[in-house]
């Protein structure tokens, strides 16, 4: 790695860092948040949504926009617009007030980690791509550790909006860092935005077969991980084990699953193939969710995340290293789609889980989403490997 691309990707890190802190702070002070605005905890959970979809939903223009007028351009307006917003949700005097600002912040937060992902793509190459992809996603998972286990305990000192002020804090240097140090990015081939290029990003991204496999299976990811998240203050306080300090705690358990992937990454391509590490991955996350579905102290809870993040970054790693490379002529579109997929899942799963949790109750609402990562991750692979050894089957007939 030049000493150029460690610059860019420490700055491209911090972005990532400060987007993911934006994205995951309301989960352990929903139900703070209800008792302030007198509201009922599935509602203040939809704040999860309000940021979400969104995000995922402006992807689609995002991602076009960062290949024609320059990927690192638009994520420093979008790191400008992510500061103000989070700063008016500090000072929101309504719950709806507070759902507009996480609305304009999903947007935002759309142009951070996408980008960032697509622009190192264009930067680096070959296995070097997997390990800046996977300490790009360490430095969003750090932001969301810090945010999660930081968050209740703010937020017990100082209230809800204690956690808001925390992330503006962070979200100024990180602005600074990325408006006075990272140029526009915009390429030589780069044409201006249009709707018909955007079309034809899209064509290029699904003439790949393996965009519909990566796409479902980052969807199915949303719903089943992140999806608990904004309830699992209320399961650990339905269990008595704890409150938002705890509950940060335990969300964090995933940030320090997927730091430790992050550092054992390396190690693991050497030992095992992208798509092993795809289904053990699946296979490791189902049995985290299993785990915290068994009524338990919140260390063990804590225990069962960590499990959780391990497999599911494992899983997510191969899936993103493949969405980078759907279509190198509209990468920026590629890695949108990715995002905007991942975050549909993410913000329709509130709406999904919510009435099974407190419907069939939650052992079996989160034995449900344990299936579905395991199968997720053996499906996916299994596609993937497949659509590769055909390319393969094809290129040598070809060749003779």
């Amino acid at each position: 790695m030049t000493r150029e691309q460690l610059r860019l990707l420490v700055i491209l890190g911090i972005c990532a860092m400060t987007g993911a802190m934006a994205i995951r702070i309301p989960d352990p002070v929903v139900p703070l948040i209800a008792g302030h605005f007198a509201v009922a905890i599935t509602t203040a959970a939809l704040l999860a949504t309000a940021f979400a979809l969104p995000y995922g939903l402006f992807q689609p223009i995002l991602g076009p926009l960062g290949d024609a007028l320059g990927k690192t351009r638009v994520l420093r307006f979008c790191m400008i617009v992510l500061l103000v917003s989070l700063v008016a949700g500090a000072v929101a005097p309504t719950i709806e007030i507070l759902f507009v600002t996480r609305i304009i912040a999903g947007i935002a937060g759309g142009g951070l980690i996408p980008l960032a992902i697509a622009t190192i793509g264009d930067h680096f190459e070959g296995p070097a791509r997997q390990i800046a992809l996977s300490r790009l996603i360490a430095a969003a998972t750090v932001g969301t550790l810090v945010g999660l286990t930081s968050s209740g305990l703010v937020a017990e000192a100082f209230g809800w909006r204690g956690p808001f002020w925390m992330a503006a804090i962070v979200a100024l240097p990180a602005t600074l860092a990325v408006v006075l140090n990272v140029g526009d990015g915009k390429t030589s081939t780069s044409t201006g935005f249009s709707l018909a290029g955007m079309r034809e990003g899209y064509r290029l991204v699904f003439r790949n077969p393996r965009a519909p496999v990566c796409y479902t299976a980052v969807f199915l990811e949303g719903v089943a991980i992140y999806g608990v998240f904004p309830f699992v203050a209320e399961i650990i306080q339905n269990r008595g084990a704890g409150g938002p300090a705890e509950a940060g705690f335990v969300i964090a358990g995933l940030g320090v699953g997927g730091i430790t992937f992050s550092v054992l990454v390396g190690a693991l391509l050497r030992r095992f193939s992208t798509y092993g590490l795809m289904v053990g991955g699946g296979l490791l996350a189902g049995a985290g969710l299993f785990g915290f579905s068994i009524p338990s102290a919140w260390p063990f809870s804590a225990a069962s995340f960590f499990v959780i993040g391990l497999g599911f970054f494992a899983l997510h790693n191969g899936l993103q290293t493949r969405a980078v490379g759907l279509a190198p002529e509209a990468r920026g579109s590629a890695v949108a789609l990715h995002a905007f997929f991942f975050f549909v899942g993410q913000a329709l799963a509130p709406v999904l889980l919510g009435p099974f949790l407190h419907g069939p109750g939650v052992a079996v609402t989160l034995t449900v989403c344990a299936v579905m990562m395991a199968l997720t991750g053996a499906v996916a692979a299994a596609l993937l490997r497949h659509f590769d050894r055909r390319d393969e089957a094809a290129g040598a007939t070809q060749g003779r």
